[in-house]
């Protein structure tokens, strides 16, 4: 029988074998989720304490302000609970690449085997003082490779040569170091003010014998879980942290003494050098200005000569150009006589031209006249000729005319015809015929006349032969002139050419004379200037010497006692951020893996229960069968149970697998801890596994004993349906009536059932409030930094003093920082860590003394609730966080210890912050709860300009001011804080898609109850004739109403939620934003019913597997 039972049980896994699996899915998501989440925290710690372990991190950094010497060493070595103390030597300086600058922490090389070992990752260490190892990093992140080159550079204007023997150094090796586990690094007073990286040297590359820190190893064995058990091991340490702060007194006053001491001797060599120097320039100078004396003697008896020769030359000069001149001038003289007697000349030339163009004229006047003549006897005679041979044809016999005719014809043709007028004259008067021809021409008036004009030509003619001659004879004169002229040019010429030699000869020897006197001259005016320089020089060095020698005097005057400040692990910025973040997974693990499983364990109960009430004809044929209500109890219990141990099973490895190791990776970015240390943690396995099989195995347990306290016969038939009742929807009758049949059957099944309703209405609240916590943390977490950054942090800069200084002292240094043209305002103030006591313990806060209690709000918002805050002269105001942690509201007051001084504070008003904690007092009331006078160590900034450029630029202004010790910007703060939310974010991620996966996974289980509990409903429709998507449609209008519905009511849920989960998450120094984006309420709500969506479709192949026969079978 026991067989059977068993058999059965085995028949009923793998009948309903999607239950089974969605139980072992439901509280494997659940427990995984749990144990993950919760087992990161502490596999964080642990990998940490194993990597900080194993390379030796210090416990404490001791630094003072006047140095560490080997004494120092020496008496920290002999503290009892000191296990091993080693003196280092670090500085910044900067490095540049590709046109950037980037600060370099340089520290010298520890011990093999010493405190804070590094780790090689590549290459080899240094092995002389030329060589470098350097953060791996920092030459991943900036293409530095192993055997490039590094030349360092002080960063400001001091020479880093006077702390390093070298500045030029080769990368032999890549490494990391425990110190700087975090890319988030200390500020630095050179550069940019932050630190890029570090680089490891030989100590013998160091210049002073006096270290800048000591390290120092407790003997304790707390410090091996120093992360693990923060508490215990800050409890531990203590002791010795008070042993070496009560060194440091006794330390400091010896270390002040000795600085006094080798000072003051520094001081008076100092002063015996520069009188020594003093007199010896003092010679030298004298016998300097004794040689330029002389040598300006010498060139005064120079230029007096050269001033004589000078005179001399120019007489001479003078007197050649004077007869040059004089013979210019007689020739000039004889030149203007040439030059009159050829004007003279070529006028009678032109006379004569004239009067040879005139008996020219007057010749052809005459032959002109004579031709005419010539040929008017010819004509007249022709014509007489002609007249009288007509009279003889009419008259032959006439005498008169035949005698004319023929004496005429005779002359003509003898006498006239084709001569000229004289040959014609000759002709006539040789033949006698003259007489004849005179009756009608006078010819020989007309002869005297042509003979006289012949006459008067001749005459010219004569004449002009004459002038010519002359002429001529006066050419000849004038060339002889020329020629003596040209010959007495040519003699002036080379008197003027030989005296011109003589000149240009005198003029060089005068210009080299007078070069030489002033080339002597310059020496001397140069070695003036150059003595005059070097004097001035000498003055000026003298002066500088001087100075430094009284501020030397001055700031010996103003060395305050030496103090050592002993810095534990929490004050090493990888450390604390590391164990920082670390606990804010381990809150996160507190609160919102819990809800987590919770919500899984709850619907595993509910789906238990609903199998159970399924199964009560089964547990009704047990019953009657005779199986006790043991066996049957049994049954269902294994059951759960088998479903529950493999849920866990798979929950915790998976979980433990999972979570962990892709949180962590998320914080790879920011951490340097290259060893996860992952182990099994039983105690969260166990917690979560228990607790899961507890809800599940409890559930069916009381199910199964509620179901049997009927008898069989009641067992064995259905529970008869409850009985109809009207819904509220119903009695809104203008809704009702324009509802479907469909909608109708919809409202009334999602009201009748309402074990169903509600556990599917607040399983997916439930998710979708997991979710919107999810989305309300990463908004939170990112919403305080940036309200802090932006809202609450008005400053752009914040810079601290190396030491305190007076209100007089601060106004001139005042005067200086606003020189800056980038500075727009500045508000100096007193900055200091207190310490606030509460009911247990003590709590740390930053404490702020503005100059001008009024001035406070321009570089800090203080504000409540939208509300201004002003500070009082009656009290501080002080951050909500902490106000929160000490218990304390407006009004009350508190326990301060500040400067070692315990005073009591009224708290008068409490401000919104969210990052540190933050007293604010104003100056008069700080003098009057501390009696102390207010000094100032820091300021804030108001910047015009807030580029890198820019800031850098201030940076390079403000740290060239003596007393300024550091300059941070809030925007590169800004930034180093976002690398640290970034991570979060990663984590919160990962959160709200496991709230995702829950959501879907509790969706589709709820679904699959709501199928298997209607399959003989939903077999009876589909007989009906009803279609698949028609019968989807029936159920999915429900999951669709109740997922809205659910999902509405997940706002509320998240709202309540966030609030715990915020609250459980918040780190000791960190507060987030409470409120929740409404988009993050939207992403939550369309996630779910996306969910919601899917699964519907997933289920639609379920409702082809109905069978209609279901409907057939009789309850009975």
């Amino acid at each position: 029988m026991k067989k059977t039972f068993i058999k059965n049980l085995f028949r009923d896994i793998k009948k309903t074998l999607s239950r089974f699996l969605s139980i072992v899915i439901i509280i494997a998501v659940g427990v995984s989720f749990y144990a993950g989440v919760r087992a990161t925290s502490p596999d964080m710690k642990m990998s940490g304490d194993n990597y900080f372990n194993k390379n030796n991190l210090m416990d404490f950094k001791l630094i003072s302000t006047l140095g560490l010497t080997k004494d120092d060493l020496v008496k920290v070595g002999q503290l009892n609970g000191v296990a091993k103390a080693e003196g280092s030597h670090s500085i910044d300086a900067v490095v540049e690449k590709d046109n950037k600058s980037f600060v370099l922490n340089v520290n010298s090389l520890p011990d093999e085997n010493g405190i804070n070992k590094i780790i090689v990752t590549k290459g080899t260490l240094p092995k002389n003082n030329n060589e470098a190892v350097v953060e791996d990093r920092f030459l991943k992140e900036n293409n530095y490779k192993i055997g490039d080159k590094i030349v360092l550079s002080s960063g400001n204007d001091t020479n880093l040569s006077d702390s390093l023997n070298n500045s030029e150094f080769k990368i032999t090796g890549s490494c990391e170091s425990p110190l700087y586990v975090s890319a988030q690094r200390q500020l630095s007073s050179v550069g940019n003010g932050s630190v890029s990286g570090f680089v490891y040297i030989l100590p013998s590359v160091f210049k002073s014998d006096v270290y800048t820190e000591i390290y120092v190893k407790a003997n304790n064995k707390e410090s091996e879980n120093s992360l693990l058990d923060n508490e215990s091991y800050s409890k531990t340490i203590k002791s010795t942290e008070n042993s070496l702060k009560d060194l440091g007194i006794v330390r400091s006053s010896i270390r002040y003494n000795d600085v006094i001491k080798n000072s003051s001797e520094k001081i008076s060599e100092a002063e015996d050098k520069l009188r020594t120097s003093k007199e010896q320039a003092a010679a030298k100078f004298a016998d300097a200005h004794k040689q330029l004396d002389n040598a300006r003697g010498e060139i005064a008896v120079n230029s007096e000569k050269l001033s004589q020769n000078q005179d001399t030359f120019n007489k001479s000069m003078a007197e050649g150009e004077k007869q040059i001149a004089q013979s210019k001038s007689s020739i000039q003289a004889g030149q203007n006589e040439l030059n009159s007697k050829a004007k003279d000349v070529e006028s009678a030339k032109m006379q004569i031209t004239q009067g040879k163009n005139n008996i020219s004229a007057s010749e052809n006047k005459l032959n002109s006249g004579k031709q005419q003549a010539a040929e008017g006897i010819s004509s007249a005679v022709e014509g007489k000729v002609l007249e009288a041979k007509k009279q003889l044809e009419t008259d032959p016999n006439n005498k008169e005319y035949f005698y004319q005719y023929h004496t005429m014809d005779n002359i003509y043709k003898k006498d006239i015809s084709g001569k000229s007028f004289d040959s014609i004259y000759d002709s006539l008067k040789a033949d006698g015929a003259l007489s004849q021809i005179n009756s009608f021409f006078d010819l020989e008036t007309m002869k005297s006349n042509f003979d006289n004009a012949q006459n008067n030509i001749n005459a010219g003619k004569q004449k002009i032969a004459e002038n010519e001659k002359s002429i001529e004879a006066g050419e000849k004169e004038l060339a002889a002139g020329k020629e003596k002229l040209e010959a007495s040019k040519n003699s002036i010429a080379n008197a003027e050419i030989k005296l011109n030699q003589s000149k240009n000869e005198g003029l060089n020897k005068l210009s080299q004379g007078k070069a030489k006197l002033s080339a002597a001259q310059k020496q001397v005016d140069d070695n003036a200037e150059k003595l005059s320089s070097e004097e001035e020089k000498a003055n000026t060095e003298f002066e500088k010497a001087e100075n430094e020698i009284n501020e030397n005097k001055n700031k010996l005057k103003d060395i305050k006692n030496a103090k050592w400040y002993v810095l534990g692990r929490s004050d090493n910025v990888g450390y604390e951020t590391y164990r920082q973040d670390s606990d804010r997974i381990d809150n996160i693990g507190k609160a919102f893996p819990l809800i987590f499983f919770l919500v899984a364990a709850l619907v595993s109960l509910t789906t238990m229960t609903r199998m159970v009430q399924e199964n009560r004809t089964e547990i009704g044929t047990f019953k009657a069968l005779g199986y006790s209500s043991t066996s049957i109890v049994f049954h269902y219990l294994f059951y759960s149970l088998a479903a529950s141990v493999i849920g866990s099973i798979i929950g915790v490895s998976f979980g433990y697998r999972l979570f962990p190791p892709l949180i962590m990776n998320a914080y790879t970015a920011l951490y340097t801890i290259p060893t996860r240390v992952t182990p099994f943690n039983g105690g969260v396995a166990f917690k979560a596994s228990i607790l899961a099989i507890l809800f599940t195995v409890s559930a069916s347990i009381a199910a199964t004993m509620e179901e049997l306290k009927e008898v069989p016969a009641a067992l064995m038939r259905p529970k008869p349906p409850k009985s109809g009742k009207t819904i509220l929807l119903e009695k809104i009758t203008f809704i009702w009536k324009r509802l479907s049949f469909t909608n109708k059957v919809t409202a009334r099944n999602i009201f009748r059932y309402k074990q169903r309703l509600f556990m599917t209405i607040f399983g997916i609240a439930a998710c979708t409030g997991l979710m919107i916590t999810g989305f309300g943390l990463k908004g939170g977490i990112i919403g305080a930094v940036e309200k802090q950054f932006n809202t609450i942090y008005r400053f752009d800069m914040h810079a601290t003093l190396k030491n305190e200084i007076s209100i007089d002292e601060k106004d001139a240094m005042k005067n200086k920082i606003v020189k800056d043209s980038n500075v727009k305002s500045a508000m100096f103030a007193y900055m200091k860590n207190g310490t606030i006591k509460k009911d247990a313990g003590t709590e740390d806060a930053y404490v702020v003394v503005p100059e001008n209690k009024n001035d406070i709000n321009k570089y800090i918002d203080l504000t409540m609730k939208n509300n201004s805050l002003n500070l009082s002269d009656n009290g501080i105001i002080v951050s909500q966080k902490l106000a929160k942690l000490i218990n304390k509201k407006a009004g009350d007051t508190i326990e301060l210890t500040i400067n070692d001084k315990t005073v009591k504070a009224k708290i008068s008003d409490i401000t919104e912050q969210y990052v540190q904690h933050y007293i604010y007092i104003s100056p008069a009331y700080y003098t009057k709860i501390t009696g102390d006078k207010i000094l100032f160590n820091g300021f804030y900034g108001l910047l015009n300009s807030v580029s890198d450029s820019s800031e850098n630029n201030t940076l390079k202004s403000l740290t060239s001011i003596n007393g300024i010790n550091s300059v941070s910007f809030k925007n590169r703060s800004h930034v180093d804080y976002n690398k640290s939310v970034d991570s979060i974010n990663s984590v919160v991620l990962i959160l709200i898609v496991s709230a995702g996966v829950l959501a879907f996974v509790v969706i589709y289980n709820l679904t699959n109850i709501n199928i298997n509990e209607r399959k003989r409903e939903l077999a009876t429709i589909k007989l009906l004739g009803f279609y698949n998507n028609e019968l989807a449609s029936y159920i999915y209008k429900e999951n669709v109403v109740l997922t809205i519905i659910g999902s509405l009511l997940g706002i509320a849920v998240g709202i309540v939620m966030n609030n715990f989960i915020i609250i459980s998450a918040e780190t000791n120094v960190m507060m987030f934003l409470r409120t929740i984006k409404p988009i993050y309420f939207l992403y939550s709500v369309a996630l779910t019913i996306l969910f919601s969506a899917i699964v519907n479709l997933v289920m639609y192949r379920r409702f082809d597997k109905i069978d209609m026969i279901e409907s057939l079978k009789s309850a009975e």
